[in-house]
């Protein structure tokens, strides 16, 4: 596994996320304040971007059906989704964040 840059800091406004192409996969990148996280994009539950759902705090929830994800730990945190998605390590260098996948 490797590092790869997805955005520089300041992409992704504060609260929100964004579907992000790195190393040949495509995760879901998350500003919450000023910290950044990876999942996969695809929520489990019906397969939606998970990039546009809403990011409250350090967790988001599917715009589809509203199942809520932990940012840091990918578990799910409620219905209907019955499993979590895969986390990504994140780090920043210099203006670049970069995904390890």
């Amino acid at each position: 596994m490797a590092f790869y840059k997805a955005v520089t800091v300041g992409e992704i406004p504060e609260g929100t996320g964004k579907e992000v192409t790195v190393g040949g996969k495509t995760v879901a990148l998350f500003n919450s304040g000023g910290t950044y996280y990876a999942i996969d994009n695809l929520c489990t539950h019906r397969n939606a971007s998970l990039a546009e759902g809403e990011c409250f705090g350090d967790q988001v929830a599917c715009p589809l059906h509203g199942a809520v994800f932990h940012l840091p730990t990918g578990q799910h945190l409620s219905p209907p989704a019955r499993s979590g998605v895969k986390t990504y390590k994140v780090q920043v260098v210099g203006n670049e964040v970069q995904v390890e996948v």
